[in-house]
């Protein structure tokens, strides 16, 4: 079997498609694109889907993400159907147990892949107690770095300033509150779709979400390759 690079992992968790699925798709290629000889006829398909030909073309984890893309369609219902939900409401926190459960719960609770949503943390690089200003004069509290802008809303749900910067698993859970509704039900089925929807957890702003969408999936590839 071949050895796919770490990439392999962030497409099974995206696509339900596991890594020796994959592997055993690469040992049988016949040409075509990419690790997993994506067939030409797909390309036209993928772009529709906001998939990147050149990258996918160019870039070997591309490659492998589309290829796992297309598994995962041609298996069964429609991905973007099986992945589609709600942004729950807020739900409240007792306690507060490890963080690293909490990051856990979180995704969970909010329907957002866990790799991505630790790969976001990375990026935000926040801790409890910690208050980083902007130079828009808001400012970002613990470890999820939830912005001040969100305070009059969570203050009418009851979460305090203090709450936010303090209790460590209350934080990752309005952080994952915040990116699920960002998401809007959105997966990677859609890749330009979802990755833009991400860097919005960050700006709106095209080239400081562009940035920051980079920093997210560089994070990404970096905790894959550690696994």
């Amino acid at each position: 079997m071949p050895l796919l690079p770490p990439c392999a992992h962030v497409a099974e968790v995206a696509y339900s498609v596991p890594v020796k699925v994959l592997e055993t798709v690469a040992a049988h290629r016949r040409g075509g694109i990419g690790p997993l000889g994506i067939q030409p006829s797909w390309m036209s398909i993928l772009q529709r889907a906001g998939f990147d030909p050149q990258l996918v073309q160019g870039q070997a984890c591309w490659g492998i993400i589309a290829g796992a893309w297309i598994i995962a369609r041609a298996g069964g219902a429609d991905i973007s159907e099986r992945h589609h939900v709600q942004t729950p409401p807020l739900r409240p926190i007792l306690g507060q147990p490890g963080l690293d459960a909490c990051v856990s719960s979180a995704a969970t609770a909010y329907h957002i892949p866990e790799p991505i949503y630790r790969a976001v943390l990375k990026t935000e690089s926040g801790r409890i107690g910690s208050i980083v200003y902007n130079r828009n004069g808001s400012y970002d509290m613990g470890p999820a770095q939830i912005n001040s802008s969100h305070l009059p809303e969570l203050a009418a749900m009851g979460v305090t300033r203090d709450q936010i910067i303090n209790n460590g698993c209350l934080n990752l859970h309005v952080g994952a509150w915040i990116l699920s509704r960002e998401l809007g039900g959105a997966t990677l089925s859609a890749p330009a779709d979802f990755w833009r929807r991400v860097g919005n957890y960050n700006s709106r702003t095209p080239r400081f979400n562009q940035a920051y969408q980079a920093k997210v999936w560089k994070n990404l590839r970096q905790m894959a390759s550690s696994r």
